[in-house]
């Protein structure tokens, strides 16, 4: 607590007391799946297993995900001016999330396909052999 402390000074210091507190929002782990076909229902369970405020789930809980995700940051500011910014964070996490995942997809897929391939040539090595 005395590190933060110190940093809150350094940071004022020469300044004007801050007009609004250091308030840093830390993100629950959750396992609550978010991606473009999630239905409300799944929006509503992630925004709260994220911890945001009441206000913001109650605004947000009527679209699906691929609606939350096609929102940009200044549209999030508009509609939720407090959170607007952390969601828009939490949405590009979990948009990066999603492509590894489906980056891991693809890898898997070609390794797969690399792999039949090789066991066939293993398996028949007469009809494979082109010298």
């Amino acid at each position: 607590m005395q590190v933060n402390d110190e940093l809150l000074r350094r940071l004022t210091n020469g300044k004007a007391a801050l007009s609004k507190p250091l308030v840093i929002h830390r993100s629950s782990d959750t396992a609550v799946p978010l991606d473009y076909r999630s239905p409300p229902a799944e929006v509503e369970a992630w925004l709260r297993g994220k911890g945001f405020s009441e206000p913001t789930v109650q605004c947000l809980r009527v679209l699906t995900g691929a609606q939350l995700f096609s929102l940009n940051k200044e549209e999030l500011r508009a509609v939720i001016p407090e959170e607007g910014a952390r969601v828009y964070s939490q949405l590009t996490v979990q948009k990066a999330l999603l492509e590894d995942v489906k980056k891991a997809s693809e890898l898997e897929a070609v390794m797969e396909k690399q792999k039949m391939k090789v066991d066939f040539e293993v398996e028949n090595p007469l009809i494979t052999d082109r010298t």
